[in-house]
């Protein structure tokens, strides 16, 4: 998790965050994924289906990329994919207030 945070640091707004292991194990997947979008409401969840159909991959497993040995032909594999919003107007005004 604190790989991820801090990388989170690095985006401006828009800039797209991909949480990404080499695991099956929701712990290290599902779970880190979800107590870092609750720790940090600026990060929207993307959907990787969405974003591999753009790309033409073909391959549909959900907001979140599951990838599994059985089904896929590969090893385990997790990724989520998070965009940074812009601040909320109202956490914006006294910096522009400021000004």
């Amino acid at each position: 998790m604190r790989i991820l945070v801090a990388s989170a640091k690095l985006l401006k707004p828009g800039g797209r965050l991909v949480y990404g292991t080499c695991s099956i194990l929701s712990e290290e997947n599902e779970a880190v994924a979800e107590r870092f979008a609750a720790e940090h409401p600026e990060f929207k969840p993307l959907s990787c289906a969405q974003l591999l159909a753009a790309q033409r991959i073909p391959v549909d497993t959900g907001e979140r990329l599951r990838l599994w040995p059985h089904r896929h032909g590969t090893d385990g594999f997790f990724a989520a994919a998070l965009v940074r919003e812009e601040k909320a107007r109202e956490e914006k005004a006294p910096a522009e207030a400021a000004q």
